[in-house]
């Protein structure tokens, strides 16, 4: 059963189930732990009585990078991410995480036994063969670390705040002279011209002193500091180390062959052209005869002339698909056609013109070009894909039993790893130093795993981790051998770094200036010295590369007064933007139009759920660790 759980594939769509069944717009996750995790010294802010750490507020930063890399490319400068407003913007954001969790409390919103057994049941992730599987429920509460009690209150929870969000969005009402602008504005194109300024020419300018740069080092002095590290050496159980030392039976082997032949067998395939003369389904008998007797014609032509097929078929072929391929189809096999359509294939030699042959489609002439005969894989071929199926299945059933052991035993004797890996056969590995708060290699990078790993249990007290799955169907257990507190990297030995910084940030400041002294200058109608490239057409569906900022600001520009000019001052510095021309579409067809309004309407949804969380920032009080907000996150 785990085996057919513990796909990389299906563990996936576990993970994509959790995105979207579990996680409401504003991005909430992990509510089980912070109704339990009391207040610590890397608390980053509170939420009335809940709170986001710096750990939480880390792994929002490091999304929020992945998120800008991926749309910058090659231009995207890591230092973006020391911006104040950015870090503030993803606090706000993981901030607003935790009022809806409030909010949900504070209006009682509750999920009863019956309502919360419902939706497991049929959550398809949850199933097999269409119906409730515990075996698979609780495989996918092991792989994402919680007991099924554990697991059954997270759902819990995210069905009560999902229906706490659903009861303010339902409240949005979309006016209809609202949704024509907003289908207008949506539809509508812009053809512009950007011009970016960035920092690049402006480094050579900036020549800090030292005393800027010790200064700039003081007030940033904890993102230069080493981070706790640790070494730990670990085992490893897979279920794909498991079959590897597992034997396969020879006799099992020829038996899994003889009940499965078919599996082993190749069917016959054939390759075809044919020109096809279509029928309309109210053509009269007349038009009908006519139809086959042009295909009859067209059949006596290509048997006299088999060489001259393809063209004929390019030319006469009514079917669009094959017919500029000389109506070609490919190699198929029976089941892939329609029926007197594969009765005259499969009946005919290689190269026999066959037809017309009548289907729902039309009258087609055939022509078989190429034949695969039936081929079988014999015992011998098959036995490597038999011996690998069966060897898995074998450690399929043999890992639920090894884990379980492999979980005692890590626990009961807790000060050492070797009795595990002498009990199980498993090899003790030694890691590198893994920094506190950045990515461990390979199976270690787990974050329950190092959450284990960096506890005072496994540092202080010098005892095993928990066996935890960190993947499907694997399971690590770890133990910390060195261990080195935080430390702060002088000053001389990070100038450089400080130096490439500060220049940087200096940089884009005269970026930013200079393109509102050029757009000041163009609004007056000087010359900004301004190259523009050729216009390109963007529009809110296809931005053209610009950034939402700068799409926003273009489509904010006055369509009256053409060609407009506008400025937007970016992480990367400053572009220049010239309106040159507005498209506006006619008509927009019935099924846009719902896709559009449902969009507002969505829009509109989120704003009045923005508005009601406001409120309860005012309610529950919100504060905020500067201390702790100011420090970045380990590299």
């Amino acid at each position: 059963m785990l085996d057919k759980i513990r796909t990389f594939a299906q563990y996936k769509i576990v993970k994509f189930l959790f995105a979207i069944f579990l996680i409401i717009p504003f991005g909430l996750f992990g509510i089980d732990y912070y109704f339990r995790t009391p207040l610590g010294g890397d608390t980053v802010a509170t939420v009335g009585d809940l709170r986001v750490s710096q750990q939480d507020f880390d792994t929002a930063l490091r999304q929020q990078q992945e998120t800008l890399a991926a749309q910058f490319g090659r231009n995207f400068d890591q230092s973006i991410m020391e911006n104040p407003e950015l870090r503030r913007s993803v606090l706000d954001r993981v901030i607003n995480e935790r009022l809806v969790s409030q909010g949900a409390r504070r209006a009682g919103v509750s999920i009863d036994d019956k309502a919360l057994a419902d939706r497991i049941a049929n959550e398809p992730a949850f199933q097999e063969d269409g119906k409730f599987s515990r075996e698979r429920y609780e495989a996918i509460a092991r792989a994402q670390g919680y007991s099924v009690v554990g697991l059954d209150e997270l759902l819990r929870d995210e069905m009560r705040l999902s229906r706490y969000r659903d009861a303010i969005v339902r409240t949005a009402i979309v006016p209809r002279t609202t949704l024509e602008g907003f289908i207008r504005l949506s539809e509508q194109s812009r053809e512009v011209s950007m011009v970016s300024i960035g920092p690049e020419a402006f480094l050579a300018s900036v020549k800090p002193t030292e005393e800027q740069l010790k200064a700039y080092y003081e007030a940033r002095a904890k993102e230069f500091a080493v981070p706790e590290q640790v070494r730990v050496e670990y085992v490893e159980l897979s279920l794909d180390a498991l079959a590897a030392k597992t034997p396969a039976d020879p006799e099992e082997v020829k038996k899994f062959y003889e009940a499965n032949k078919s599996r082993f067998v190749q069917r016959e395939e054939r390759r075809a052209s044919h020109i096809l003369l279509a029928v309309k389904p109210d053509a009269t008998d007349a038009e009908k005869k006519a139809v086959e007797e042009q295909a009859k014609a067209i059949a006596d032509e290509v048997r006299k002339k088999p060489a001259s097929f393809a063209d004929v078929a390019k030319k006469q072929s009514q079917d669009p698909g094959s017919a500029v391929q000389g109506g070609d189809l490919g190699f198929f096999a029976r089941g892939a056609m329609v029926k007197p359509f594969e009765e005259a294939a499969f009946g005919a030699k290689k190269d026999e013109i066959v037809g017309p042959v009548k289907s729902d489609f039309g009258w087609h002439v055939i022509r078989v070009t190429d034949i695969r005969p039936e081929k079988g894989k014999s015992l011998a071929e098959a036995t490597p894909e038999i011996e690998a199926e069966l060897k898995k299945g074998i450690a399929a059933r043999r890992y639920t039993e090894v884990a379980e052991g492999l979980t005692n035993i890590v626990y009961e004797q807790s000060t050492s790893l070797k009795p595990a890996a002498d009990a199980f056969g498993l090899a003790i590995q030694q890691s590198g130093w893994i920094p506190k708060g950045g990515a461990a290699p390979g199976v270690l990078n787990n974050p329950k795993l190092l959450a284990e790993i960096f506890s005072d249990n496994a540092i202080k007290a010098k005892r095993n981790t928990a066996a935890i799955e960190v993947a499907p169907s694997v399971m690590v257990a770890a133990r910390v051998v060195e261990h080195k507190a935080a430390d702060q990297r002088p000053f001389d030995t990070v100038r450089a770094s400080i130096e490439q910084r500060f220049k940087r940030d200096e940089a884009v400041k005269l970026a930013v200036a200079d393109g509102e002294a050029k757009l000041k200058a163009v609004v007056e109608g000087k010359d900004a010295g301004l190259k523009w490239p050729a216009p390109l057409a963007v529009s809110r569906q296809k931005p053209g590369g610009l950034p939402p900022q700068v799409l926003d600001k273009v489509f904010r520009a006055d369509a009256k007064q053409l060609p407009a000019v506008v400025g937007v001052a970016t992480p990367m510095g400053y572009s220049l933007v010239k309106v040159t021309k507005v498209v506006d579409v006619d008509k927009v067809d019935d099924d846009k139009r719902k896709a559009l309004a449902e969009q507002l309407k969505q829009t509109l949804a989120l704003a009045e759920l923005e508005s009601t969380l406001a409120t309860l920032r005012g309610r529950v009080g919100v504060q905020v660790s500067k201390e702790a907000f100011d420090r970045k996150p380990n590299p």
